[in-house]
């Protein structure tokens, strides 16, 4: 099970946060692809369902235009994962904007992730 919560870690960090920014394929389809359908992903306190994790691709690709996310650390343990990121984007309005997380999730036999819960930070220059 560790090998495929790698992976699903990975898909989702780098895969899954580059298309729902970028790519003009069906958001409902990257999620579904990613993420179990009953998922429930908790950042800072708030909570997102699968429907408001797609709503938020139509914001998210109208303001990015690019990404680049990174794996700084990842931990995995049978089917649960812990991981230090950071992402660098390009913002219509803002700029350049730069993010650090930490998310820790677990995920499904189905090699899809179920839950998550993350805490964002914007890192001072």
């Amino acid at each position: 099970m560790s090998e495929i919560t790698e992976r699903a870690a990975r898909r989702l960090v780098l895969d899954y946060t580059r298309d729902m920014a970028l790519s003009d394929e069906d958001p409902a389809e990257i999620v579904d692809r990613t993420l179990t359908e009953d998922v429930i992903w908790q950042t800072d306190g708030t909570e997102l369902d699968r429907a408001a994790l797609i709503a938020h691709a139509a914001p998210s690709r109208k303001n990015v235009t690019a990404v680049d996310v990174r794996i700084d650390d990842l931990l995995v343990d049978g089917h649960r994962f812990a991981a230090r990121c950071c992402l660098a984007a390009e913002h219509r309005k803002l700029g350049q904007v730069a993010i650090e997380w930490i998310m820790i999730g677990s995920v499904a036999a189905d090699g899809r992730v179920r839950r998550i819960h993350q805490l964002a930070r914007t890192p001072k220059s």
